[in-house]
Order: C-alpha cells, then sequence, then structure tokens
C-alpha cells in the first residue's frame, strides 16, 4: 500500500526529484549533490540501468526499508506478529510515507543490529557512513555501537542521559553554532524552519516514557544484554521527545526515531518476562489498546496526510 502511493506528505517532492534527476551518472552530476550524496548517487543509478518510473523507485524504496525492519524484528523479538503491530500503532510507519530518506537510512542502521551485536566495529562503521549519505542525521546513530555493553539505568546511562538534557536546554545556543557551520551550504535555512516549529506535543512524550517506566519497575529481573541496550535506547528516544516538546521540532524531533524503533524489540520482552504467563495476555491487549488509542489520536489531530495512489485508484 505505502509502495504503491503517488502522493503524501513530502512523496509530491521526491517525485518531482526523481523526474528531473538526470538519466547518467557522471563527475560532474556527482558533484552538483551537494547533500546525501549516496541516496542521490543510487537514485540517477536506478534511473539509468532500472527504471525511470518514479512508481517503481519508490516502490523499491519502500520494501527494502520494510524488509531491513522485519529482518531485525524476526531475528530478536519474542513475539514478531506483536512487533509488527507496535510499528503500525507506534505510527513508525509515517516515515514511510513522509520522510523515505530518513526511514532508509534508519532501516539500514536497524536492519544490521548484528553489527552490533556481533561487535563488528568497521562493519558498523561502514554502514553509518552509507546511512549518512542517505540521510544525514544517520550520524547520531554511531555512539549506538558503544553504549552496548552499558547496564540499563547504570550510572554511566545517568551521565548520559544528563548531558543529552543540558544540550537540549542550551539549544538556543548550539543552534546559533550550527547555523555558522552551515552557513552557505545545502542546510542553511533548516534551523530557522526548525526554530519555528512546534516540537513534540506531550502526549508524544508521555508515550516515550512509557516503556521506560515499565523497563524501571522491573530493572532487577532484566538479565539480557541486549534488552539493557533496547532499554538505553528507549531512554535515549524518550529524551529526545522531551527536548523536542520545547526545541524546534524538527530538528531534534527527526532524531528520536532512530531509538524509537527498539521498543518493537524491547515490549514485547518485558511483558515475557516481568509478568507471570496468565496475566501476559492481559499485558498485551492492554499495551495494545493504549498504543491503539495513541495512534487513533495522532491520525486525528497529528497526522494531516492525504494518501494518493494513481495505481490503485485511491484517494484518502
Amino acid at each position: 500500500f505505502i509502495g504503491l502511493r503517488s502522493g503524501v506528505g513530502d512523496t509530491y517532492a521526491y517525485i518531482n526529484i526523481y523526474k528531473n534527476l538526470p538519466s547518467s551518472l557522471s563527475m560532474d552530476v556527482i558533484n552538483s549533490f551537494e547533500k546525501d550524496r549516496g541516496f542521490f548517487i543510487l537514485s540517477v543509478l536506478f534511473k539509468q540501468f532500472i527504471s525511470s518510473d518514479y512508481h517503481v523507485w519508490l516502490f523499491v524504496i519502500t520494501w527494502i526499508s520494510g524488509l531491513l525492519v522485519v529482518r531485525t524484528l524476526y531475528k530478536y523479538s519474542e513475539n514478531f506478529f506483536y512487533s509488527l503491530f507496535l510499528f503500525i500503532v507506534t505510527v513508525n510507519f509515517v516515515w514511510m510515507l513522509n520522510g523515505m530518506r530518513q526511514f532508509l537510512a534508519l532501516s539500514v542502521i536497524f536492519g544490521n543490529l548484528d553489527a552490533i551485536l556481533d561487535k563488528k566495529f568497521f562493519k558498523y562503521l561502514i554502514l553509518v557512513l552509507f546511512a549518512t549519505s542517505i540521510h544525514i542525521t544517520a550520524i547520531i546513530t554511531l555512539p549506538m555501537y558503544f553504549l552496548y555493553d552499558l547496564k540499563a539505568f547504570s550510572w554511566q546511562m545517568i551521565v548520559l542521559v544528563i548531558v543529552v538534557i543540558i544540550a537540549g536546554i542550551n539549544m538556543d545556543y548550539l543552534a546559533d553554532i550550527f547555523s555558522i557551520v552551515l552557513e552557505d551550504s545545502a542546510y542553511e535555512g533548516y534551523l530557522e524552519v526548525a526554530a519555528t516549529s512546534s516540537g513534540s506535543n506531550v502526549l508524544r512524550v508521555v508515550v516515550g516514557f512509557a516503556p521506560v517506566a515499565l523497563a524501571f519497575i522491573g530493572r532487577k529481573h532484566i538479565d539480557n544484554q541486549l534488552i539493557h541496550f533496547c532499554i538505553n535506547m528507549s531512554i535515549i528516544s524518550a529524551i529526545f521527545y522531551l527536548i523536542s516538546s520545547f526545541s524546534g521540532g524538527i530538528l531534534i524531533g527527526r532524531l528520536p526515531v532512530y531509538f524509537d524503533m527498539f521498543n518493537l524489540l524491547l515490549l514485547p520482552w518485558l511483558v515475557n518476562h516481568l509478568f507471570v504467563k496468565s496475566n501476559q495476555s492481559f499485558m498485551y491487549l492492554f499495551i495494545g489498546l493504549c498504543y491503539f488509542a495513541f495512534f487513533y489520536m495522532k491520525a486525528k489531530v497529528g497526522m494531516d496526510l492525504t494518501y494518493e495512489s494513481d495505481i490503485l485508484n485511491l484517494f484518502l
């Protein structure tokens, strides 16, 4: 359904970009791309050797992104189908409709979680650099590798959280620094737009902290290092949502999704290991209903997206 779209969110802009891309690659073409060259180089090659039809291009990007996410969920989730359900009701899937380039970068990192688990730093570094060439915000995932061995709620994580909060409180000062760095670049004006955006709403902040609260309550029963890592990622995601609530939504609001995805692995594990078997079905239902309510509220007041598909002949 997402792959067959012909308009929704920023899809219209990407369609125009693809139509205007040259049909062959050269050094002049490469040098003409001022940012995220990896994405545009691959798009030119796709147009040159596979198809000039933007429908095919959007469809392939959607499936690559989706399959990479599914790969990690299938390998590491204790309840694969529930994780897929959470992927929808947490509205993370919306990034595939509005923000597909960043979601493609995210899927490269999340879909290759093995690189972190197997301690393959150079493989992970290459993945991050590749993802960053697709969307510059992916560079923030580089420290993930070094956070894997940290226990959830350890003093090291507390220090990290304090540092992130201080950075958020001083966002205006940091924005001045970034504006100087980005001056006369392809990102000039990005921070000006960010400064006028509304940021995350309070509901998103509360939902972001919910998995952290559940994990904290049952912290003495958690002995799985992958789950400690997922909790740490969930903490970072929640902090970014908190910072986004009082700063530029575009600047900070784009970052939590890189960490929020790990809640898809975290929540099923917490239900399976923190509750006795007779209560697990109830908790799955309760959590599912809460997230479904969140999804409904986001759809009603937080997402102004109109779906269009000339292939399916739909306009929703």
